[in-house]
């Protein structure tokens, strides 16, 4: 028997049993990736950074004065003349997703019966907290249980049920907002993007993948291998514990993208060992050989990028930075496996001969790639000053980036949400909070009444602040203060002191009395929607109160979701700088290793960092702040710039091996690598930017951005990286003992 025809059953057979074992293990990993599907969480609270001062904070306010998490719900025409309003409280505190109802009517009556409140009176205090600025609009405002936040979308549903069933509210005209109405939201758009856009995205993935590879059974070869990979990156997911967010719907998307882009480039080689005279070796296990090495230090790289988010302090860039790069590595091993498997038990036709038509596109196409290639060497020092240039002018653009995580910059300006925060802050008040408690000492203050009137001054001193401003507070619901000493005076001020109305600031969430303490709760709203800084805002407000507070010696603690936002912003800076620095770092060594030069490591990244300064330069420059999708991008775009960057420092480096020089090797490197790079970057681009057509800001970012990032890198590699090696810097990537004098000069032959 001939020793190649033995070798090429021995791995025909190898392969076979590979591809049974994955059939094997299929059910297995489908059973986990569709566990991890159906585990989707979007707490709001995992987007506030952990381990933070502000956020112990906040813990300690919501175990004092419960949870705030809540849902508020009008439409028009709810006045407070409307019965629906506390019926529709009633039913929806029955149905165990909500524990607490309050509307304006009901708060409207407690102040006229219990605190001898006139009917104007009543409604002065409540107008733009709970009665909008007619003094007929009301909302409901409903406080989740725990049922209601073990599921969002459920509790919102059954609301929206009752409305419609229950009162015949057309469900259109339903106006809804507060945490947990944006996480149902956040869920709905979830699902969307795992059931619809992903399944988009990997079909016209597919349809982009067919067309560079020009078969159709190694198309479905790598979209099985793809999906394979996938899957087992969703397994990971699920047997780990870790669960589904919006935020890692884009991990099933990213692992199959990244995987058929690997897998172009291994097909690539295939196609490449084919074109060679016979070998004792499979053309498959050939690809192996040739593309193992490069493929494998690029899927070390790119899960380097992902990995460095792991230093994130907010959770769902943290686990999509840890559980991606999982992914990427356990991807990289199935695809190598898998797919040379296929390809040696499903051999494509290989492509001896072409249509007349085919030939001449191919031989323009590398004509044109002669020619582009030739122009860059020619040209290399213009090239390089322009590249750079453009580098360094994006590079003083970065310090002035921004970040936000505005509710108003996470949905569009056309979404449902935005709509729907709009007209309750026209027609009813302002919707974010700021809460500030004031520790009152019984000891320097012990007569209720005269705390009562520290809150009074402190909620008249943010009145004073801005007028758009809402606040409420235990000042609302209290009687008129008694202001002299007369009988009616004392027998007031008694009343105010005794239990009936302790009980009911208790009831209401205003107060807390823990014997040497007394807390007050002053609740500052602030409008969703607008331009308003919250930081600064937040930073004003304590300014001004905390002399106020230290005259009357008490105490102000500054919490809610205000501070919150704030740290948030700053921590998405930090991430993102924290994150593209490490992997920079990292990835440095990782090609320092591969490289054996430290000069030309250097020269390697400046490539790389160019797609990355270029976008978040370009983006710092229009004043587009970054969001948390945006965080991810850099790092992982870092790591998949350096995935093309090595298949062309492989190729080059084998042409010098080979003896040729520079400008040779750089040609072959470019005609071997360029068409590869192209299609692999149209096929991510292409892939992700169906994720552009989400509702929700930060996926859309991450749509874009990758995008941008993708096209960026193309030109670094296929641009700047041949002018650096075209260039007298180039020397530093040829080995010396392959150098001749004239290669070491730079003088190689100009091209034709």
């Amino acid at each position: 028997m001939n020793p190649a025809d033995s070798e090429h059953r021995g791995v025909t057979r190898r392969s076979q049993i590979i591809i049974l074992i994955a059939l094997l293990l299929a059910p297995v990993f489908l059973y986990g990736a569709r566990g991890a599907v159906k585990t989707t969480s979007n707490d709001p609270r995992q987007w506030l950074p952990k381990n933070f001062a502000a956020t112990d904070t906040y813990d300690w306010f919501q175990e004092q004065f419960g949870t705030d998490e809540i849902a508020v719900i009008s439409w028009p025409n709810c006045t407070i003349k409307d019965p629906k309003t506390r019926q529709l409280g009633q039913l929806a505190v029955e149905s165990g997703y909500f524990d607490r109802s309050r509307t304006g009517v009901d708060v409207m009556r407690q102040l006229i019966t219990k605190s001898d409140v006139s009917v104007n009176g009543a409604i002065n205090r409540l107008e733009r907290v709970l009665i909008g600025p007619d003094r007929r609009t009301t909302c409901v405002v409903l406080t989740t249980s725990a049922k209601g936040m073990a599921d969002r979308s459920a509790a919102v549903a059954e609301l929206t049920r009752i409305a419609e069933q229950e009162f015949q509210l057309d469900p259109a005209e339903l106006k809804l907002a507060g945490p947990t109405v944006d996480a149902a939201m956040i869920d709905s758009e979830s699902r969307r993007l795992l059931f619809q856009l992903a399944g988009l995205s990997a079909l016209l993935t597919l349809l982009v993948a067919g067309l560079r590879l020009r078969s159709l059974r190694l198309a479905l070869s790598v979209l099985f291998a793809a999906g394979y990979c996938t899957i087992v990156g969703l397994s990971v997911l699920y047997f780990s514990g870790g669960r589904m967010n919006l935020l890692m719907t884009m991990l099933p998307p990213l692992i199959y993208i990244l995987s058929i882009s690997s897998a172009v480039h291994l097909v690539n080689y295939f196609r490449d060992a084919q074109a060679e005279p016979r070998s004792p070796l499979p053309a498959s296990m050939r690809a192996v050989k040739m593309g193992l090495f490069p493929c494998v230090i690029a899927a070390l790289t790119t899960a380097i990028g992902l990995a460095s988010l792991v230093q994130s302090k907010i959770d769902p860039i943290q686990e999509f930075g840890l559980y991606s790069a999982l992914g990427v590595a356990c991807g990289v091993v199935v695809l190598f496996l898998l797919l040379p498997a296929l390809m040696q038990v499903f051999p494509p036709k290989p492509i001896v001969s072409q249509s007349s038509v085919s030939k001449d596109q191919s031989d323009s196409s590398q004509w044109l790639s002669r020619r582009i290639v030739d122009a860059i060497i020619r040209h290399h020092w213009l090239c390089s000053v322009a590249c750079l240039g453009l580098m360094f002018t994006c590079a003083a653009q970065l310090p002035s980036i921004t970040s936000t995580v505005k509710l108003q910059d996470r949905f569009l300006p056309s979404s449902d949400a935005i709509a729907d925060y709009r007209w309750l802050e026209k027609n009813i008040g302002p919707m974010v909070p700021l809460e500030i408690v004031l520790k009152i000492d019984n000891q320097v203050i012990p007569d209720r009444v005269d705390q009562i009137g520290v809150v009074t001054a402190v909620q008249a001193k943010i009145e004073s602040l801005d007028d758009s401003l809402a606040i409420f507070s235990a000042a609302n619901l209290a009687p008129e203060l008694p202001k002299s000493h007369s009988i009616a005076d004392i027998a007031k001020r008694t009343f105010i002191n005794g239990h009936r109305i302790a009980a009911q600031f208790r009831e209401a969430k205003m107060m807390v009395d823990d014997g040497d303490h007394t807390l007050w709760r002053v609740s500052v709203r602030a409008e969703a929607i607008g331009d308003l800084d919250y930081g600064v805002f937040s930073n004003q407000i304590q300014k001004a109160l905390d002399p106020l507070l230290a005259d009357v010696g008490a105490e102000g603690i500054y919490t809610g979701v205000i501070p919150l936002i704030y740290k948030a912003q700053r921590e998405l800076l930090n991430d993102l700088y924290r994150s593209f620095l490490v992997a920079f770092a990292v990835i440095a060594l990782v090609l320092l290793f591969v490289l054996r030069s430290v000069t030309a490591t250097a020269m390697t990244m400046i490539p790389n960092l160019f797609p990355a300064i270029l976008v978040f330069g370009g983006i710092a420059w229009m004043g587009i702040p970054a969001q948390i999708g945006s965080v991810m991008t850099a790092s992982a775009a870092l790591g998949i710039a350096v995935d093309d960057t090595v298949h062309v420092l492989t190729w080059f480096r084998r042409g010098i091996a080979r003896g040729l020089t520079r400008y040779d090797a750089i040609r072959e490197a470019f005609a071997h690598c360029a068409g590869a790079m192209v299609h692999t970057s149209l096929i991510c681009a292409c892939g992700l930017m169906v994720f552009a057509l989400s509702t929700f800001v930060p996926i859309l970012h991450f749509a874009w951005l990758m995008f941008f990032l993708l096209m960026a890198a193309l030109l670094g590699d296929l641009v700047l990286l041949p002018a650096i090696l075209a260039g007298p810097l180039g020397v530093f990537f040829v080995q010396r003992k392959k150098k001749s004098p004239e290669v070491a000069d730079g003088n190689e032959p100009e091209p034709v």
